[in-house]
């Protein structure tokens, strides 16, 4: 799988000279150095027989907006993001790159390169405990042909293979059957309750061992 982080490169430094209006200078520079550091230091991502995981980047803002502001896709989210906040979230997922080599990451389909959605491992502090989340979420015109299953699995690998980790979890609100779905086909199992930004979620838990 090869990326092209060269091209992007170049993308961010034009947005940066010319000013586009929805990226402020420091979050293009930012970028820049990130985009620059994973050229040297990524390793491969996740991949299944129909779909790809890559890194998002700039040019990708205009999918993310969509998918999150999508109110069935966001309805277990507080809100539905803005263009703004979905800047906000594309900075904080390239921040997670940097700092831990993973996070959420775009869902491509092989047969035509067409963004079906987002999956990843992301650090999480639950109850004074630090887990490898497994998070999907796919786009609903690709709901119920199994991407978010396939993506969680291969993201579930990518934790033990990869990241040498012992146990990831997926957390999910207790109305959310659909992601509890998706959760078992990952051979979790529900492991407790817990607080998470003020909600109830299950737990959702797999080892290593249990595979």
């Amino acid at each position: 799988m090869s990326f092209q982080y060269d091209a992007r490169s170049q993308e961010v430094r034009n947005l940066a000279e010319y000013g586009h209006k929805k990226i402020v200078p420091e979050f293009c520079l930012c970028a820049i150095k990130i985009i620059e550091k994973l050229t040297q230091t990524m390793k491969k991502l996740p991949e299944t027989e129909r779909l790809r995981l890559r890194q998002m980047g700039p040019s990708d803002i205009d999918f993310l907006c969509e998918i999150l502001s999508n109110p069935e896709v966001m309805r277990f989210y507080p809100k539905q993001y803005t263009r703004e906040e979905a800047y906000e979230w594309l900075d904080r997922q390239m921040g997670r790159y940097e700092e831990f080599g993973h996070g959420l990451w775009l869902v491509e389909r092989k047969q035509d390169g067409r963004l079906v959605g987002q999956a990843g491992v992301v650090s999480q502090k639950i109850q004074g405990e630090l887990w490898l989340e497994v998070g999907y979420m796919i786009h609903s015109q690709y709901w119920k042909r199994g991407f978010a299953s396939e993506a969680a699995i291969a993201c579930r690998d990518y934790a033990f293979n990869e990241l040498n980790v012992e146990q990831v979890c997926s957390l999910i609100q207790p109305a959310n059957i659909a992601s509890q779905r998706v959760a078992l086909k990952n051979q979790m199992k529900p492991h407790r309750l817990v607080q998470h930004y003020d909600k109830d979620h299950l737990q959702y838990i797999v080892q290593r061992s249990d595979l």
